[in-house]
């Protein structure tokens, strides 16, 4: 009786889990579709699509999950999410971007967003060097944030044309999730976004309950939970994002959109969680997710600047230095246990 008792709520959060995963893919997906569709239909050059528009859409998940994780109290699972998704940008999903095709980049492109993307992150390993992120550090990293995004979109606003539509249409046409005319009209696509949002946001709460809940049981820090499951999976949009790119030969926009929703886990994620509940840090955080993300970032900036651009090499790279992060978490997890 005793058992049973104790296996129906783990196998309730477990499902929990499993559905919360299963949303916020689906919701991801709808954001992304919606997000390319609306700039298309803005005239928007493809860089604003990915390291703009859908970089803000597919971090949508790690926003919603890491605003409800802090309001419940949960900031190693609100932290370690927005972290955690950083490395499993660069190192998961850039790395199975460079297997599946060989993406040529214009690094002076990227340049600002490599930069600020950088930036950020040491500044958020200085301010949580006390093991704390207060409201007021939230704040100012949320304004970052924000006026990168704004200062970026006017930028290539200004700049925007017909030529590169056919390009922003081929990635849409393949990658929509979309089965009537209907919503590929700016009505259509608004609406298609705004059900992502809902979804989304119904997905997160499962997921953050579930994982917070199966991490309890078994005895698992939450920030672990955060750096791993959630991590990877509310950054599967990317990766969506990312194989689609690939195939339709404009891996660049995976580049970008990576980037882009590094800046947005940084600042806004991390930010907006800290401006409604102060976020505290372990010592575990300072060990494991803060040192493995300057590593990733700092490891691309050379792949980034070779010749060869990014390929299979430097995807299997990737992919490794991500096996090797991932290890490590569970080692020093299991150490710290015992």
């Amino acid at each position: 009786m005793k058992a049973g008792a104790y296996s129906d709520p783990m196998l309730i959060e477990m499902l929990m889990l499993a559905g919360g995963l299963a949303l916020v893919v689906k919701g991801g997906e709808f954001f992304v579709a919606a997000a390319i569709r609306l700039a298309e239909f803005l005239r928007l050059p493809r860089v604003v699509v990915g390291s703009t528009l859908v970089s803000l859409a597919t971090t949508t998940p790690e926003l919603v999950v890491s605003v409800m994780a802090g309001v419940h109290g949960e900031s190693g699972l609100a932290i370690g999410n927005a972290v955690g998704s950083c490395v499993c940008n660069i190192g998961l999903i850039l790395g199975v971007t460079g297997l599946l095709a060989t993406v040529r980049v214009r690094f002076k492109a990227l340049l600002l967003p490599f930069g600020v993307m950088l930036g950020l992150g040491l500044a958020l390993v200085v301010m949580t060097l006390d093991h704390t992120l207060s409201q007021g550090e939230g704040l100012v990293l949320v304004a970052v944030g924000v006026g990168y995004f704004v200062a970026d979109f006017w930028r290539h606003w200004k700049d925007r044309g017909c030529a590169v539509v056919a390009q922003a249409t081929a990635i849409e046409a393949d990658r929509t999730v979309a089965r009537w005319a209907w919503v590929r009209t700016p009505t259509g696509a608004t609406v298609q976004f705004l059900v992502g949002a809902l979804i989304v946001v119904a997905g997160s709460r499962l997921l953050v309950d579930g994982a917070s809940g199966v991490a309890l049981r078994l005895g698992i820090p939450a920030l672990v939970v955060g750096l791993t499951v959630v991590a990877v999976g509310t950054s599967l949009p990317e990766l969506v994002t990312a194989i689609t790119s690939s195939r339709c030969a404009v891996g660049d926009l995976a580049v970008g959109n990576v980037l882009g929703a590094n800046i947005a886990n940084l600042s806004v994620v991390v930010g907006t969680a800290a401006a409604i509940h102060a976020v505290g840090l372990d010592r575990m955080t300072q060990l494991i997710s803060f040192p493995a993300m300057i590593v990733v970032m700092l490891v691309l900036l050379p792949l980034l600047l070779g010749k060869r651009g990014l390929g299979r090499p430097q995807g299997l790279a990737l992919l490794s230095l991500y096996g090797v992060y991932l290890l490590g978490v569970v080692g020093l997890t299991l150490w710290a246990a015992g």
